[in-house]
């Protein structure tokens, strides 16, 4: 995400939020709070006027009750005027004056209380939350300053073969081949290509829907962003076919190199900045209604083929195949609304609602394509008729080189740093199925892509032990995009799989630590798992990699033979004293 892990950026600039200036409401105050949470809005002059970057982050199970209060620090400002801006998932602030409120979710109320403090009440809602407060003084620099408010991040998108997690959660594999919009809404259209994968091994039956089907994986995305629209693909070559020379950007058709400085694209409703993310391969995308897509890409070189992770947080877009799942359904809605209604008893049922008619209601055509082709190719020359194929007795494609399985032991291990409760399964299912342990490595780097990222890195104090000789292993968690604060939460030590001890809290440096006497002779792979704590300023979950730690035997000297060593120090002490 950049440099900086970015969040929906709707501070970077005084043109961000002219864009929410019809849905404010100003709201007065008369004392203004002075100590300095994670949440409060930095007065320091290198801030403001203008927004604090990052967006402030609270993370919570829908339901949780919140009474925090956001103030001005470290500089109060007791007559300042209070600006709320909504974006997305609250309803517009009811009247004018020091008696009016912003609901979100219609569960979560911010307000000015009578001592003149934003205040939340209520509880966190069931979804994705985005808005803005600017508080507005002479005694702040600039005169004003503001900062965004993210309200739980909701995760949502499609990797590897392609897992898909719906906007509410919902997670369900789909392996189908061609060119399907992903999302749509407000403005925002999201479109990905599928590509099918040629494998030995017959995958296991997802776990969702108890279909087995063979699989595939992403090798493009394009998308639209108000009034224009890019594509993310590789390089053409002349007869239409993926070069392995790289990916490539095109904005509204046009090549498009990628800087730094990333690439506005103004529109309504919604505009957008395509952006370099963290680590720079890839691209993110941060729309004006809280929606931020990032685009990881790998090469396979076995399989000479481009293939995508995609992550969606946050935004408003419902519909599509990452969308929400329609009323009685256990899918999305169709493209005119319409419920595929409850999952069938019959296995082939379910495939024929997924694989034909859902697939086909999403599948683009030549007129809602967004991509871009080489000459004499379009979305047809993409689809794959009957992919995937249903309870297969081969998964394997005439003229396709043939991708062999690995064990699971192997997937396992691979993945073993991938924490999510979808990607890890889903990393251990695609390298287990094609024995690419690419895909790993491609996991890990959306991992560290996600809105607070953290790295987990273990220690021993000595790398050999012998038996009955303490070791102390040391993890340190860091932020990867740092934001200046000490991660806080816990992490639980883990040797040769198995968890040992209870969590242990992290210190102010961000470091836990773990020590045993308990170690048996041989090799020990020492793992440290972090879960960060809830509520403002929550970060992501990571796992460190394995340290390796030896244990020895210890070394014994039989009795008689230090006796008898005694004995002969004894006689040659006396032998030089009397010689």
């Amino acid at each position: 995400m950049g440099r900086n892990i970015r969040f929906p950026s709707l501070t970077r600039s005084a043109a961000w939020i002219r864009v929410l200036l019809p849905v404010l409401v100003l709201l007065h105050s008369g004392n203004v709070f002075a100590d300095c949470n994670y949440q409060d809005i930095n007065t320091a002059a290198a801030a403001c006027p203008g927004g604090n970057a990052p967006n402030a982050i609270y993370d919570n199970p829908a339901g949780t009750g919140i009474t925090d209060k956001i103030a001005l620090c470290p500089t109060a400002a007791p007559t300042a005027t209070w600006t709320f801006l909504n974006s997305a998932g609250c309803n517009p602030p009811a009247g004018t004056g020091g008696a009016s409120s912003m609901t979100c979710g219609g569960t979560m109320t911010l307000a000015v209380t009578p001592g003149g403090v934003p205040t939340f009440s209520g509880s966190t809602p069931n979804g994705f939350a985005l808005f803005t407060v600017m508080a507005s003084d002479p005694s702040i620099q600039g005169g004003s300053c503001s900062r965004s408010y993210s309200i739980n991040i909701n995760g949502h998108g499609g990797w590897g073969d392609p897992h898909i997690t719906t906007l509410d959660g919902v997670h369900y594999n789909f392996q189908g081949a061609g060119e399907f919009t992903a999302l749509r809404g407000n403005g925002i259209e999201i479109q990905t290509r599928q590509t099918p994968v040629s494998t030995s091994y017959i995958p296991a039956a997802d776990s969702y829907d108890n279909v087995q089907t063979c699989v595939s994986v992403y090798s493009a995305i394009a998308a639209r962003v108000g009034t224009h629209k890019f594509s993310y693909q590789p390089t053409l070559s002349a007869d239409g076919a993926a070069a392995a020379s790289g990916m490539q950007l095109r904005v509204d058709g046009v090549p498009t190199t990628l800087t730094a400085a990333g690439i506005n694209l103004a529109g309504s409703p919604v505009s957008g900045k395509i952006v370099q993310p963290w680590g720079t391969d890839g691209i993110e995308v941060d729309y004006t209604d809280g929606t931020t897509l990032i685009v990881t890409p790998s090469y396979w070189q076995a399989q000479q083929l481009w293939y995508l992770n995609v992550n969606v947080y946050g935004g408003t877009a419902a519909q599509a195949v990452y969308g929400r799942l329609a009323e009685r359904s256990w899918l999305p809605a169709l493209p005119n609304g319409a419920s595929l209604g409850p999952m069938p008893d019959s296995l082939n049922q379910r495939y024929l609602d997924l694989y034909v008619k859902f697939a086909d209601a999403w599948r683009v055509t030549g007129a809602s394509s967004l991509f871009d082709y080489a000459p004499g190719t379009t979305t047809a020359d993409f689809t794959l008729a009957g992919w995937p194929r249903e309870n297969p007795t081969s998964c394997a494609i005439p003229g396709r080189v043939l991708a062999q399985p690995v064990e699971v032991a192997v997937a396992e291990k691979a993945c073993s740093t991938i924490v999510g409760a979808n990607t890890h399964p889903d990393c251990v299912f695609d390298v287990t199925a094609t024995g690419f342990t690419g895909f790993a490595k491609t996991y890990q780097l959306s991992q560290e892509r996600l809105p607070g990222a953290t790295q987990t890195a273990v220690k021993a104090d000595k790398n050999v032990t012998s038996v009955g000789e303490n070791a102390t292993f040391t993890a340190t968690v860091k932020q990867i995009a740092s934001s200046g604060r000490t991660p806080a939460g816990t992490v639980q030590f883990v040797a040769d799989g198995a968890n040992v001890g209870t969590p242990v809290t992290l210190n102010a440096s961000g470091q836990a630590q773990w020590s045993t006497a308990t170690l048996t002779v041989g090799q020990h792979q020492i793992q440290a798992q972090f879960v960060s704590a809830k509520g403002w300023g929550a970060l992501g979950a990571s796992n460190s990699a394995e340290e390796n730690h030896q244990v020895v035997a210890a070394t014994h000297f039989p009795m008689w033979l230090i006796v008898l060593l005694l004995i002969i120090l004894a006689i040659a002490v006396l032998w030089w004293l009397f010689k």
